[in-house]
């Protein structure tokens, strides 16, 4: 798993952004640092991670849990690329 994260810190807790590959279909995805009290902004699917050819929103498939985003079915990704976008609250 390749993961990077980009910080930005606010008022209302600490911006970041993470690239994940993706999981297949009701697999965590591990995103180290995550909390159970942290916030999902946002999960965007480019597809393929070796070719992309289109994106696609997924935030409706996750929510967030403590060290790993939580997909209980929805989409398989696995040959796909994520970018999560989450406000780290803890």
């Amino acid at each position: 798993m390749f993961s990077h994260e980009v910080r930005n810190q606010s008022t209302q807790g600490e911006l970041r952004v993470t690239l994940a590959a993706g999981t297949a279909a009701a697999t965590p995805v591990p995103i180290a640092g995550m909390a159970a009290v942290d916030e999902l902004v946002s999960v965007i699917s480019f597809t393929t991670a070796a070719a992309i050819a289109s994106a696609a929103d997924r935030t409706a498939e996750y929510y967030v849990a403590a060290g790993q985003l939580t997909k209980p079915a929805g989409t398989n990704e696995a040959a796909n690329q994520l970018m999560i976008i989450w406000r780290h609250l803890a």
